[in-house]
């Protein structure tokens, strides 16, 4: 058996950082295959602490997705994925995701009601990933955003399934299958019980640097959170809420920057505003000094229903929307 071993390599900040190695097989055993099959698989792992960081050369940044949280909604489990963007810092998004163990289908909740039919606690399809070679799905992934390079684009999509391969990813002999999201000339490598490897649109390929699935740690992540802090006070910022959906209770986390007129404080005011866009809730109005800030909104006495915060300045504005469920 012919073996191709590739062994990535990035030259980042002039430093060289050792990838996650992988080696691509022509085939395995019969046997193998067998028992692998026999065994149910899994293209996206969700477990709270999971971390994936990718590192994009064309503009030189991280891409970094979290698992942060889970919680029951509808009487199903979700996990709460953030993909975020630093060196230069971009907003958090956030998508709510399940693995169908039936189907092998994931879903994500449409809290944002991404196909416009009002319903917000709707599921849509994210990845079907057991679909046979050049067949085609539907898919939301990526309706509130293309993580690189955060580009908007709404609706659904078609991915089209095409290679398929047998890899050895850090000692393991795994699957990976590649995908594309037709609409966005997006392609994607993804390997089973590690999850995204790869992806590419229309620009360099973009590699994962860096992970940590189901408590085993791949590669080499950096400091993501020193980079994170520090670029938050170059700017405004304004973060999802936590959690979303909520009920009663959430909390917003916001940075204000230095201020470059020479003074160190900023007058700020956070506003949380109803569908139709009356004012609700006054949660802060006053002058700030520089640094990262968070507040609590009680909904309590407030409908079920979408919600909108902004984070208000003399030269910004930045506004999020929330879902509340009673």
């Amino acid at each position: 058996m012919k073996n191709i071993i590739i062994i990535l390599f990035f030259l980042l900040s002039n430093t060289c950082i050792a990838q996650i190695h992988i080696e691509y097989l022509n085939d395995v055993p019969a046997e193998f295959k067998e028992k692998y099959y026999s065994q149910k698989r899994n293209y996206n792992p969700l477990q709270v602490g999971n971390v994936w960081q990718y590192y994009a050369p064309e503009d030189k940044s991280y891409i970094t997705t979290c698992v942060v949280e889970d919680s029951i909604i509808n009487g199903r489990r979700y996990f709460k994925k953030i993909y975020y963007k630093i060196s230069p810092r971009n907003n958090d998004l956030v998508c709510w995701e399940r693995n169908d163990t039936v189907s092998g289908v994931t879903f994500m909740l449409d809290f944002e009601d991404v196909n416009g039919n009002g319903d917000y606690l709707e599921e849509l399809p994210v990845d079907s990933l057991e679909n046979p070679f050049w067949s085609r799905y539907i898919t939301y992934k990526y309706s509130f955003t293309v993580p690189n390079p955060f580009s908007f684009y709404p609706g659904q999509k078609s991915t089209l399934v095409k290679d398929t391969n047998w890899v050895i990813l850090e000692g393991d002999t795994v699957i990976s299958r590649r995908f594309e999201i037709l609409e966005l000339f997006w392609w994607e490598e993804i390997i089973e019980s590690f999850g995204i490897f790869s992806f590419s649109l229309e620009s360099p390929l973009s590699y994962c640097t860096g992970a940590i699935i189901n408590g085993r740690k791949y590669g080499t992540i950096v400091s993501v959170e020193d980079n994170k802090n520090q670029s938050l006070l170059s700017e405004f910022y304004l973060s999802n809420n936590y959690p979303n959906p909520f009920n009663p209770r959430t909390t917003i986390n916001y940075s204000v920057p230095q201020n470059k007129h020479g003074n160190s404080y900023l007058h700020v005011r956070l506003i949380v505003y109803d569908p139709l866009g009356r004012e609700v809730a006054v949660l802060v109005n006053e002058s700030k000094p520089p640094g990262n800030y968070s507040v609590v909104f009680n909904a309590q006495n407030l409908p079920s229903g979408v919600y909108y915060y902004s984070l208000i300045s003399s030269t910004t504005i930045i506004t999020k929307s929330m879902v509340l469920i009673k």
